[in-house]
């Protein structure tokens, strides 16, 4: 069971200065104070990448190569080099890729367990002794080459449940509200040093029906996830979310595309500024280079528009103040 520690993803956070706020040093565990940030007593701002890849990567000698040049690559912008790397790194991912919950699954039916689906993952009690001993492994870990178990490294930021939680077996969301009650308690258990979120998409659920109907995705209705209730406990520090517009919205014209991520941008961190009162993260958006009549060019709009309403929300209107933006795909 130790290759359950390599069956994470990874997203690089680079601490900068923001809006003309100076930027805390990088050494120290960040924190939340309310909806902000905090490092070392400062607010921390920060924008970034995501690189699902690294920690793949680096269980080879052969390919450890590709992650010091990244990281090198990462640091050699100014405000990277000046106040350094943090990492967030989910547990566990949703997919099949890098074997995901399926994995988990599997390795239940191989001991006999009665499973009949991938989401017995959320439910099923020799699989979840299973996560929490993964958790366990992972977080008490010493580094190779720092000597630091992973819990006590104030080089990573947060830890993250799982990449992109759904349950579509049950579509109330009760199954994945119990699952990420009971797992957010257990990780803040053996880890009290590290923020702690979901990894969530930022799907509504029916404890807010209004923006269920009016910003989700005809497909994330299925899903079993509620961006309100799932943040909503006091184990989670922050919200996630991602903006899978090119995903969600294939047929969209780009034009209709850029007005959706405005709307779904604005209602998720209005409501974590003002209904879970918690600092948010934008985890993943882009426009895939396999989406109908994509171009640069478009690539360009999704990013551009996206930073400038992050931009717009946080100096003019003064709301987004613990909002993260990581690069796009």
């Amino acid at each position: 069971m130790k290759c359950l520690c390599f069956i994470v993803l990874l997203a690089i956070v680079i601490a900068q200065s923001y809006v003309g706020v100076e930027a805390a040093p990088s050494d120290g565990f960040v924190s939340r104070n309310g909806v902000q940030f905090i490092l070392n007593g400062k607010p921390f701002y920060a924008n970034g990448f995501n690189a699902y890849w690294l920690a793949y990567e680096a269980t080879d000698p052969a390919t450890r190569f590709k992650i010091t040049n990244v990281f090198q690559n990462a640091t050699s912008l100014a405000e990277a080099k000046r106040v350094g790397i943090k990492l967030i790194i989910p547990l566990v991912n949703n997919w099949d890729d890098y074997g995901g919950k399926k994995q988990y699954v599997d390795w239940a039916r191989s001991k006999g367990e009665m499973v009949s689906s991938n989401d017995d993952f959320y439910r099923n009690p020799v699989i979840k002794e299973f996560y929490k001993n993964h958790v366990k492994t992972m977080l008490n870990r010493v580094n190779t080459f720092t000597k630091v178990a992973y819990k006590d490294e104030p080089a990573s930021m947060a830890w993250q449940l799982m990449n992109e939680p759904r349950c579509g077996v049950d579509r109330s969301g009760k199954t994945l509200m119990a699952w990420i009650n009971e797992m957010a308690l257990f990780v803040k258990s053996v880890d009290p040093n590290h923020l702690l979120s979901t990894g969530h998409e930022g799907f509504y659920g029916d404890s807010s029906p209004e923006r269920k109907n009016s910003l989700n995705p005809v497909s994330a209705n299925t899903v079993g996830a509620d961006f309100i209730a799932n943040h909503n406990i006091d184990a989670i520090d922050f919200a996630s979310m991602h903006c899978g517009s090119d995903l969600w919205f294939q047929r969209l014209d780009q034009n209709s595309r850029l007005a959706f991520i405005k709307r779904w941008l604005e209602g998720h961190i209005e409501d974590a500024q003002n209904n879970l009162k918690k600092p948010v993260i934008l985890a993943e958006f882009g426009l895939g280079s396999d989406t109908p009549r994509y171009t640069l060019a478009n690539r360009d709009d999704v990013f551009t528009t996206t930073y400038d309403i992050i931009y717009d929300i946080y100096a003019k209107r003064r709301l987004g103040r613990g909002s993260i933006v990581l690069g796009g795909y």
